[in-house]
């Protein structure tokens, strides 16, 4: 069916790419598994929690799946285009509302949704990362058609980036904030337009210093350095965690050690599932972000195997087809979603195993939340357009 030039449909366009889509889904019902199972260590709280989990999820992973079809069949840089404006307004719009909000572990991220019983939080952030990456791509196809200067190629992009970048500092949600600046940096390095080859340069050099720079700040003296800066204490406290969480075993140590605990519980095969000591009241983000560490002391390297594999297959297919394409647009799209996966990823596990300082963010396809699974199904619903177009065009 449909309505103006939008198709609707429960299926998935011609040629889309079958493993992408199956390593996606088996990835959200195995993450969907081991949500349930974490919020067993609830149940004597809330005896409905079980129920509760299940409906919400569900409700989640319908309207994920919807979207990701919707965009599969009608997506295309000329309508991201025509949109981007109201879209970007609304994003605007939805970062405001956060600020009203009451504040949730520090930060301002969230709109609260309340029904009876039930209380369901949207992230505006998580679209926001989405929206950047086909940003980026509609003005570098644009300028591929022409020779515009520097500043005429990247302007508006970088002013949305510029909007949501101060949205996302007012709601002190960096670990957003670190994964949007990673995903915006790897597409801009991706065009081969001869106007930006320099800032590419600059940007190469920036990143090396940057790399360097968040190295030595992993220390004693950057704790230090955070610690003096209003509002970024409790990144000195991150920091200190990683390096030595028993520090303060019983306060800001306690996640991250009890996260450990789990991972080190597994006995290499795991426990079994649902059999998880850490979530019994010690584990307070089980679900989210230390869901990892539950996945692990269940299943043990069996369940490390699956997400890494996961992962992989559905980065790989995304590389694969940016390897096949002429257009620039379509690369940044499928390379930045690709980007925006292992970022979280690396980010997510790093926190949990305490290689590097936690920073929030959720295991994309397995971590409890709406927001993330909507966005990264959005995003895919895009990749799984451009990849039927590619394919019908190689053909």
């Amino acid at each position: 069916m449909r309505i103006g030039n939008m198709k609707l449909t429960a299926k998935m366009p011609k040629k889309y790419d079958f493993w992408l889509h199956f390593s996606s889904l088996l990835m959200i019902l195995f993450g969907t598994l081991m949500i349930i199972s974490t919020n067993l260590g609830n149940v004597q709280d809330d005896q409905l929690i079980i129920l509760k989990v299940m409906l919400k999820q569900s409700a989640f992973i319908v309207a994920a799946y919807i979207i990701m079809v919707f965009l599969a069949n009608n997506f295309t840089l000329l309508k991201a285009k025509k949109l981007a404006y109201p879209i970007a307004f609304a994003l605007i719009g939805c970062l405001i509302l956060t600020l009203l909000t009451p504040a949730e572990g520090g930060s301002r991220a969230w709109i609260r949704i309340n029904f009876p019983g039930l209380q369901i939080t949207l992230q505006p952030s998580e679209f926001v990362k989405v929206f950047m990456i086909v940003i980026m791509a509609v003005y570098i196809e644009i300028a591929g058609r022409r020779n515009f200067d520097f500043w005429t190629i990247v302007k508006i992009p970088v002013y949305f980036f510029l909007m949501f970048f101060a949205f996302i500092v007012f709601q002190k949600d960096y670990g957003t904030l670190l994964i949007m600046v990673i995903i915006c940096g790897v597409c801009f390095l991706i065009p081969s337009h001869p106007n930006i080859k320099k800032m590419q340069r600059w940007l190469c050099l920036l990143i090396m210093v940057g790399a360097g720079l968040g190295t030595f700040l992993m220390s004693d003296i950057g704790i230090h350095l955070f610690s003096m800066v209003p509002g970024l204490g409790h990144i000195a406290v991150r920091i200190e965690n990683s390096i030595n969480p028993f520090l303060n075993p019983y306060g800001t140590g306690l996640q991250l050690i009890n996260g450990l605990f789990g991972i080190a519980n597994s006995n290499f095969i795991g426990r079994g599932i649902a059999n998880s000591t850490r979530k019994m009241g010690f584990l307070t983000q089980a679900d989210n972000d230390f869901i990892f560490s539950i996945v692990i002391e269940e299943l043990g390297i069996f369940g490390l195997l699956f997400i890494v594999l996961g992962y992989i297959v559905i980065v790989q297919r995304l590389v694969h087809y940016a390897l096949r394409t002429k257009s620039e647009g379509y690369k940044i799209i499928l390379m930045g979603t690709a980007m925006y996966i292992i970022a979280h990823f690396v980010l997510n596990v790093g926190g949990v195993s305490g290689l590097i300082p936690a920073t929030g963010v959720p295991l994309l396809f397995i971590s409890s939340g709406g927001s993330s699974l909507m966005a990264i199904m959005a995003a895919l619903g895009i990749c799984q357009s451009i990849i039927a177009r590619i394919r019908r065009q190689g053909e």
